[in-house]
């Protein structure tokens, strides 16, 4: 019954509905896959971790349930009963507890519906108990839950306090474990609440996540957010190559001025064409403004040469 009706939900719950990291995080960060590879999942140390908590908070719920609602004179019901249905409904309530809202990380509805089933079952299996059984012989079954125990603020003053101590007892051991042995599954879902790195992470998956999309025709916003920017650079490009070339011209202008220092030199001989050192007849050129606004932006391949010359 205990395995079977009362806390099964909360452990297929959480092996449906889990998800330890997002699908982006994994795929950008593939070496996250090896904790399986490696035991790091479950091993001896996590399974001596396990019976050691187990252990704690089982003595922590029974001996608050016998030293304050056992040994206690004045309550209205304090047998047998009584006390075992106080220890089942606060080890049901706090498993719930601990497998829906401490253990997950992708909580949802599902939590609240599961911890609903499971706690609201057992509730209502007492109350079946205490209305359809006729007589009492050893135990206080009939009525129990309805006029004798179940009446008694004590009663339930004692579970709240005992479901109480266990959270915190575990939340306490876990926030220890986290802050001073964290674990690669602690360290990136940490990392996972902030937008800017779980946007990389998102970036970073994009191509991978992509292949199980089904979008049909209609595209991505980060496939038109790319298309775009190709769309504008290629009209920058379009535009510079469309504006009137001036090196021909500078060229041919330069080529005016030399032909009349020329005939100039020849009329009064006191003028000398321009020469280099090595003699050579030095020729006026002029840089070209479209190349270096290409190198300027920096498009394709141009975009290294212009970071070297910077």
């Amino acid at each position: 019954m205990f395995n079977t009706l009362f806390t099964s939900l909360p452990v297929i719950f959480m092996g449906i509905f889990e998800k330890d990291l997002a699908a982006s995080t994994l795929l950008a960060v593939p070496e996250l896959y090896t904790i399986g590879q490696r035991n790091g999942g479950f091993n001896i140390k996590i399974y001596l971790t396990w019976v050691f908590m187990a252990c704690s908070e089982a003595i922590v719920i029974f001996f608050i349930m016998l030293g304050l609602y056992g040994q206690i004179l004045f309550t209205k019901d304090n047998g047998l009963l009584a006390m075992g249905a106080l220890t089942f409904s606060a080890c049901i309530i706090f498993i719930s507890m601990k497998m829906q809202l401490i253990e997950m990380h992708n909580k949802s509805f599902t939590c609240i519906i599961a911890i609903f089933l499971s706690v609201g079952g057992w509730f209502l299996w007492n109350i079946v108990l205490s209305a359809v059984y006729r007589s009492n012989g050893i135990y206080n079954v009939k009525a129990g839950m309805l006029r004798r125990f179940g009446h008694n603020v004590l009663w339930w003053l004692t579970l709240t306090l005992i479901v109480a101590s266990c959270v915190m007892f575990e939340m306490t051991v876990r926030s220890l474990r986290v802050a001073s042995l964290p674990t690669d599954v602690d360290v990136f879902q940490e990392l996972e609440h902030d937008k800017v790195i779980r946007r990389r992470f998102e970036e970073a998956a994009a191509s991978e996540l992509q292949q199980g999309w089904n979008g049909g025709m209609k595209k991505s916003s980060l496939e038109l957010a790319r298309e775009a920017a190709e769309a504008a650079r290629e009209g920058e490009i379009q535009d510079l190559l469309d504006r009137p070339r001036v090196m021909e011209e500078g060229r041919s202008e330069t080529q005016v001025l030399r032909r009349r220092h020329s005939s100039a030199e020849q009329d009064d001989g006191t003028m000398s064409s321009p020469t280099n050192h090595d003699g050579g007849e030095r020729v006026a050129t002029r840089n070209s403004a479209d190349t270096q606004e290409l190198l300027r932006r920096g498009f394709g391949s141009v975009r290294n040469s212009y970071d070297m010359l910077r």
